[in-house]
C-alpha cells in the first residue's frame, strides 16, 4: 500500500528555503520518492500554514526509512531553523470491498 509523507509549513527565511531544494532532490532519487504536492495552502475548514508538500513512497515502510535516514534527518534539522509547522506519514486509501 502507498504511503505519503505530508509537510504543513510557514516559511520564516525565504532566501535560505531555496537550498533545500538543491539539497533534497538526490535523496528524493535515492529513495524513489514523487512529489506530487507542492504548492501554497488555501484552508477551507480550519487553520492552516501556508505552504505543503506531499511526497508519495511505495510503502509505510518506505516512507520511514527515507523520513528517519541520515541524510534527510540533516535537512530536517536545517528544514526546523527556517520554517515553523508539522509534518505526518499516512497510509494510501484501500478500499476493503465490503
Amino acid at each position: 500500500m502507498s504511503a505519503y509523507i505530508i509537510f504543513n509549513y510557514k516559511i520564516l527565511d525565504r532566501i535560505k528555503i531555496e537550498e533545500i531544494r538543491g539539497l533534497i532532490s538526490p535523496i528524493l532519487e535515492k529513495y524513489e520518492t514523487e512529489v506530487i504536492v507542492a504548492s501554497p495552502v488555501k484552508a477551507i475548514e480550519g487553520e492552516s500554514y501556508p505552504n505543503m508538500v506531499i511526497h508519495k513512497f511505495k510503502s509505510i515502510e518506505d516512507a520511514e526509512e527515507f523520513y528517519y535516514s541520515k541524510e534527510h534527518q540533516e535537512i530536517v534539522e536545517f528544514r526546523k531553523r527556517i520554517t515553523e509547522g508539522w509534518a505526518t506519514i499516512v497510509p494510501g486509501y484501500v478500499e476493503d470491498g465490503a
